[in-house]
């Protein structure tokens, strides 16, 4: 057997459903947290009582350098610049996939897999960083329910097929 290789799985953020920024180009290491909701609890008679109230998904991308070419450039930087916190300036679509192939193949061959796609919210962190590169780190947090589908990338670009709607993936 062998592994699967990290690119296999792939992000991408919209703030209009059309345009599409690939995450992780500055970064080694990018991964939703589920942040579950659980308690266990042991009550007088020794029992121990285990409760999952479903999760919190997060993504902190700390490590984006603002490049123009982004598509999501303009609303991150109208986010730093206004201190925006207003649904219209922070929501956006992540779209995830577990392709067949890395993202990066994707300029020599149309890949294929599943996924999902979910509306989020953006939230900046900070502005500014290191001589590498005018970094705005951001942190996304899912807001609505997961509709699961299919994904194909050509050129890095992801086109998304709904399949059904998932309900219960949040702990709201």
């Amino acid at each position: 057997m062998s592994k699967i290789l990290r690119g296999c799985r792939a992000f991408w953020l919209s703030f209009d459903g059309e345009n599409w920024t690939c995450l992780g180009k500055d970064t080694d290491d990018l991964s939703i947290d589920l942040n579950p909701d659980t308690e266990q609890t042991k009550n007088v008679q020794g029992e121990t009582t285990f409760t999952h109230n479903g999760y919190s998904p997060s993504l902190s991308n700390d490590s984006y350098i603002a490049r123009t070419e982004d598509s999501i450039y303009e609303s991150l930087q109208h986010i730093v610049d206004t201190l925006a916190t207003d649904d219209e300036s922070t929501s956006a679509t992540l779209l995830v996939a577990m392709l067949t192939d890395e993202v990066k193949n994707s300029a020599a061959t149309t890949l294929s897999g599943t996924g999902f796609q979910v509306p989020v919210k953006v939230v900046v962190d900070n502005d500014g960083g290191s001589t590498s590169g005018y970094g705005i780190p951001f942190t996304i947090y899912e807001d609505g329910s997961r509709t699961q589908g299919t994904v194909s990338v050509t050129n890095k670009v992801p086109t998304f097929t709904a399949g059904t709607q998932s309900s219960g993936q949040t702990g709201d």
